[in-house]
């Protein structure tokens, strides 16, 4: 077969999101005869220690440096002794340092990104949002091709200028176990959380992030308290908005029913002891949460938004209702919890879909032929009146990135 193809993978890894879970179930997988992975991070977390739980070599790079131009220096030197065949980047900074990295290095490796999520709700404060969105665009040219987790994202980015003729759908995927998961007949959880084992519990995997819609769920629940108070609300995920929405909760008079349990490994796990899964996101690239919990076989209600229009068929795998309105999805809640029996078909629909459809095997596979085509298609050093151009964007990112800098240690 020859040498495997080196894949130098770049990504936050801050958070254990949708994005690091993705990249985990890829690079895990991966044929060792076919391709070395090697992954670049700026935070030492749960994900860079699930990856040296299973031999992967990782490289940190410092965040400091990540928030300047110094994060430049160590992205070349990995470049540089590496060699990679496939530069593959996952989140906005990684994008940056890695495209502009290997363009100074004089384009050495194929460039892959792939995008997870609309830049513009990632970035709830307006100069940071302009100014990334303008960044991600000056160094568009810098790729050789996107993959995209759903046809909605294409679609959107598309009409922002993404060449169609550099990008594809490749739609996200969950490790499927070998059985579907079956409701355990005692709660781990509810005795954790202190609860009778009858108490009918309502979950939601998702970092605490505005563009999650916890906002909107919070009004939904006030709407339903009187009618089920044996309903908890279990939180599944940690993220910048715990305080302010712990505080939103107590406002709400509702602290005693949202429960808020943080980051959590045992994932897989919780979703079958749920009676039925929430996810009031405002956009969604893909909705991975959505089609775990479809897995495990417990009714879905989720906003119409983003790639779950394309997880979701309304009416017959889960429930889909508009974004940002709480009363819909009291309503759609409310649909669910008064007819449980109902609503159990529906799940079994859900869940054979997810097995059908939703297989890691399938992201593996549409990956690396996008990988083995890129290798086998590696774009040369480019010529220098091309350099040239590109090295003159490259001036103005650099100098925003500076500025980035700048105002982050200067709000």
């Amino acid at each position: 077969m020859g040498t495997p193809g080196k894949v130098l993978y770049m990504i936050g890894g801050g958070e254990f999101g949708g994005a690091e879970q993705h990249l985990l179930g890829l690079v895990k997988s991966l044929d060792p005869g076919e391709w070395a992975p090697h992954v670049a991070v700026f935070y030492n977390g749960e994900f860079a220690d699930r990856l040296r739980e299973l031999k992967i070599p990782v490289t940190l790079i410092a965040p400091r440096t990540v928030k300047a131009l110094a994060g430049l220096v160590p992205v070349r030197k990995i470049i540089r002794e590496m060699k990679p065949d496939i530069l593959h980047t996952h989140g906005v900074r990684s994008n940056l340092l890695g495209r502009l990295a290997n363009q100074l290095e004089g384009h050495p490796a194929a460039s892959n990104t792939t995008i997870h999520s609309i830049l513009s709700l990632d970035y709830p404060i307006k100069w940071k949002r302009i100014l990334f969105g303008i960044l991600e665009k000056i160094t568009w040219p810098l790729v050789d091709h996107f993959i995209l987790v759903s046809r909605s994202m294409k679609e959107s980015l598309m009409k922002e200028g993404l060449p169609e003729k550099k990008a594809s759908v490749i739609h996200n995927a969950i490790e499927l176990p070998k059985q579907p998961p079956a409701r355990p007949e005692f709660s781990l959880i509810r005795e954790e959380l202190g609860l009778s084992q009858d108490a009918v519990l309502v979950g939601t995997v998702a970092r605490l992030h505005k563009v999650k819609g916890h906002a909107y769920l919070i009004q939904a629940i006030r709407k339903l308290k009187e009618k089920y108070p044996n309903v908890h609300y279990v939180w599944v995920g940690g993220g910048e908005m715990y305080t302010e929405l712990k505080e939103e909760v107590q406002r709400a008079g509702l602290e005693n029913v949202i429960h808020f349990l943080g980051a959590r490994k045992d994932v897989p796990e919780l979703l079958p002891q749920f009676d039925l899964f929430v996810l009031p996101s405002v956009m969604e690239g893909f909705g991975l949460a959505a089609l775990e919990a479809q897995m495990s076989g417990i009714p879905v209600i989720a906003t119409a938004v983003g790639g779950l229009l394309e997880v979701i068929e309304d009416g017959r795998d889960g429930l889909l209702v508009p974004p940002q309105d709480p009363d819909a999805l009291a309503k759609a809640m409310d649909r669910v919890l008064s007819s449980p029996d109902q609503f159990r078909l529906m799940a079994r629909t859900g869940q054979e879909k997810a097995f059908q459809y939703g297989s890691l095997d399938r992201l593996i596979q549409e990956t690396t032929d996008v990988c083995r085509w890129r290798r086998n298609n590696k774009p040369k050093e480019y010529p220098p009146e091309k350099r040239a151009t590109d090295l003159r964007s490259m001036v103005l990112v650099l100098y925003l990135t500076t500025r980035v800098s700048s105002f982050h240690h200067n709000p």
